[in-house]
């Protein structure tokens, strides 16, 4: 055989016979990869929890379990040096990329490039100029400052080393700012607004740098002919590739809303290739996966990202990142002042580029600031840039380290920074007021409206009419559409107002339909603001998933620090439109109105019925009335409902109602269009008999929901409910069977409470109500 006959080939890939032979596991590569794998997986899961509470972002922990893994730490120690070895960690390297390759393809699904088109010119001269800018100047930083910054004082200026540093000053994880924004409930806040667009076209950017960059490092002399190759791929993707995609599931799927098996393979399969194309090409694999993903079909994106995001990007890309920290030894590092320096320096370029933003679009310091301190967290772009670097001989080992450790702790500063310089706790204190009760009529009252489509605009407008007592209150309302994500991957939320011009066209976000929908509700409630004084109005549109919508509705209403969130309510509609309404009234930062809109008739609200029974919500809706009854023309008619064998419910509650009824008829007394009537009721049937009377004359009716409190009516009458959100008489009113066009407010009062929220459920719900909860609707925070 040409001298091969007396050589043979181990090709065990696993144990034979176990351990009873004497065998050593860890001498084959199955026992190998499955150890490091679940020791990569096991201390980056527990540093991520560890870590948590100082909001660090998941890239900080997985990072650093690579270094703690690697010769700076527990590499140090035999077993784990054996381990973690470098014959060892090529199957671990191999696998690493190609979590690389797959994550990459998915962020090119989630990135929607329409998103970008919705950006002005203008913002994206800017926002280009806080990339190349800093690129710019960590050029010349790298060139002047080149003897202190490597490690190795005899090396000679390498070009393509201080165009690596500089790619690393510039690029931006538009992922990584994402996640802090959501970590730290700032999405839908005006830093969040504000930072999203800019991250994604920087992140955009970055890749454009990236994919200039690496062929340069690795050669300079082909350099421009990888490019010019890459670019050609790009082209045929979009013009050849993508039309044909789109055909294919277009007249293949028979719904648009499940696929075959075949659907979630052939994507994978296509990433991969894309991958090994690009990387014939010259260019790194990850830029093929890339684009295939930015050119998948719409109908797909949602449907893959719920299918794969979490295997892939939640287990298999902390992979990467471990490999990327297995490779740094902290010892090498001969200048630790220079991490300093560079973590200065990765805020501080940063921060300096985007001062035209301050200048430009009128943005406070302190967001602009958070804005630039924002664009300084790293990602995977940076990751990868280093690692290439290292690869190609242009970073040596002690410039890695530096410039991995300078990354790492410049991600573990941005999110606690951010979280100081914007602390919730702080948002609370604003709060003068978050009951209708406790507001003082020289505040401006601030109020929350939602809205599922246009028909629900007409009656709330009339409920604001009537909100709005005289032409020395001031109001300001916030009106939120909701609609139900459907080919976006992530979350949005559109502003209709004049801050929106600086990023995007708010009328291009979204579908058709939606739009000419968004477009009726904001016209309507800009009509009415123009007719109403002082009343402002800021239209917002939310583009979420229904089942999570709930906290988009209270993280806006704590950022805009509103004292009333007024909901619809539809009976015949999907029950998704109430789970919204349950989620929202145990979550919600302020009081909480379900409006039950029966068709008014008149053109405005003129005769208004409160029922009052007892208790904070009953409270609540009587202050919301009474501020009703304040506005010219408007008759209000409050009854009490006293229930003869009615002691459950402590005399303390009973004293505070009491107090309250005597100082409303005490300041009534004048008033002629003020009616206080008291009716006993004895059971049941004479409430329904009193409701039945009553229902014909008024054209709206505000009830408590009256939460917590059981009395042997509300007992016998509990059976009849059909929506617990709404109480007992709210659903009393609501289940008429006659013609009546009343129509009802349901109120619940916000309660200050310090205990966990999951027990203040309980503990706020009667007993009855204890036992028609599903315990998979109770929202966890």
């Amino acid at each position: 055989m040409d001298g091969y006959a007396d050589q043979c080939v181990v090709l065990n890939i696993t144990t034979i016979n176990g351990i009873y032979l004497g065998e050593n596991p860890f001498n084959e590569p199955i026992p190998v990869f499955v150890s490091q794998l679940a020791a990569i997986l096991i201390i980056s899961r527990f540093l991520h929890h560890l870590f948590r509470p100082l909001h660090q972002p998941r890239i900080v922990s997985d990072v650093l379990s690579g270094i703690l893994l690697g010769p700076s730490a527990l590499g140090r120690i035999t077993c784990f040096a054996d381990l973690f070895s470098v014959k060892n960690v090529n199957i671990m390297a191999t696998l690493a990329y190609l979590s690389l390759v797959l994550h990459m393809f998915l962020v090119g699904v989630e990135l929607d490039l329409r998103a970008m088109g919705r950006t002005s010119k203008k913002a994206i001269m800017v926002i280009m100029t806080g990339l190349f800018l800093p690129f710019v100047i960590g050029v010349v930083i790298v060139y002047l400052l080149h003897r202190f910054l490597v490690q190795d004082v005899e090396q000679g200026y390498n070009v393509e080393c201080g165009f690596l540093w500089a790619a690393i000053f510039a690029v931006t994880g538009f992922q990584a700012v994402n996640r802090i924004l959501s970590n730290l409930k700032l999405l839908n806040s005006e830093i969040g607004r504000l930072a999203r667009p800019i991250a994604l076209i920087s992140d955009f950017g970055s890749w454009i740098l990236i994919v200039m960059l690496i062929p340069f490092c690795a050669n300079p002399m082909t350099a421009p002919f990888v490019i010019f190759a890459t670019m050609g791929c790009v082209v045929v993707s979009f013009y050849t590739i993508r039309p044909l995609l789109a055909w294919i599931v277009r007249y293949t799927s028979d719904d648009a809303t499940t696929h075959s098996d075949f659907y979630f393979c052939f994507p994978l399969v296509g990433a991969v290739a894309f991958a090994f194309v690009t990387d014939v090409t010259g260019t790194h694999p990850i830029v093929g996966a890339f684009v295939f993903g930015l050119i998948m079909p719409d109908e797909l994106t949602v449907t893959l990202m719920n299918r794969f995001d979490y295997f892939i990007s939640g287990l298999m890309l902390p992979i990467f990142f471990a490999v990327s920290g297995l490779k740094v030894d902290i010892f090498k590092i001969t200048k630790w002042n220079v991490v300093f320096v560079l973590v200065i320096l990765l805020g501080a370029v940063k921060i300096i580029s985007f001062v035209p933003v301050l200048i430009i679009s009128n943005i406070s310091p302190r967001d602009s600031f958070a804005l630039g301190l924002l664009m300084s967290t790293k990602g995977t772009w940076a990751i990868l840039a280093v690692a290439t670097g290292l690869e190609n001989g242009v970073l040596h080992d002690g410039d890695y380290a530096v410039t991995m450790v300078a990354i790492l702790l410049m991600n573990s500063i941005v999110p606690p920074t951010i979280a100081i310089i914007y602390k919730r706790n702080n948002l609370f204190a604003k709060y003068s007021s978050r009951t209708i009760q406790d507001f003082k009529p020289e505040e401006e009252l601030r109020i929350l409206v939602c809205a599922h489509s246009y028909p629900d605009v007409p009656g709330t407008l009339k409920l604001l009419d009537v909100s709005h007592s005289s032409r020395h209150d001031s109001m300001t309302v916030f009106t939120l559409h909701l609609v139900e994500l459907a080919n976006q991957s992530s979350p949005m939320l559109i502003v209709h107002d004049s801050h929106a011009s600086r990023f995007e066209n708010p009328a291009s976000c979204l579908r058709s339909h939606d739009s000419a929908e968004a477009d009726r509700i904001v016209t309507a409630y800009t009509e009415f603001e123009n007719a109403t004084p002082n009343v402002a109005i800021q239209s917002f549109t939310i583009v979420s998933p229904f089942r999570t919508v709930s906290r988009d509705i209270c993280s806006l209403a704590k950022d805009k620090v509103v004292a009333f969130i007024i909901l619809p309510y539809h009976r015949l509609d999907p029950s998704s439109f109430r789970n919204i309404n349950h989620k929202v009234l145990h979550n919600a930062p302020c009081s909480v109105g379900i409006f039950i809109d029966r068709g008014l008739e008149s053109a405005k609200i003129r005769e208004i019925a409160m029922l009052f029974f007892g208790g904070a919500d009953d409270c609540e809706a009587l202050a919301y009335a009474w501020r009703m009854a304040t506005k010219p023309g408007v008759s209000l008619t409050v009854v009490r409902l006293l229930e003869t064998e009615y002691v459950e419910y402590s005399s303390k509650q009973n004293q505070q109602d009491a107090d309250y009824i005597h100082d409303f008829r005490l300041q009534t007394a004048d008033e002629e269009l003020i009616i206080y009537e008291e009716k006993v009721i004895q059971c049941g049937e004479e409430l329904m008999m009193a409701l039945k009377e009553m229902e014909n004359r008024f054209e709206l009716f505000v009830v408590g929901k009256r939460e917590g409190l059981d009395s042997p009516i509300m007992t016998e009458l509990f059976h009849m409910v059909d929506c617990p959100d709404l109480g007992i008489v709210g659903n009393l009113l609501t289940m008429s069977d006659s013609a009546a066009t009343s129509s009802v407010l349901v109120v619940q009062q916000f309660i200050y409470r310090n205990t966990r929220r999951t027990l203040v459920f309980q503990k706020g719900m009667s007993r009855l109500e204890r036992r028609k909860v599903n315990v998979e609707s109770i929202p966890f925070l």
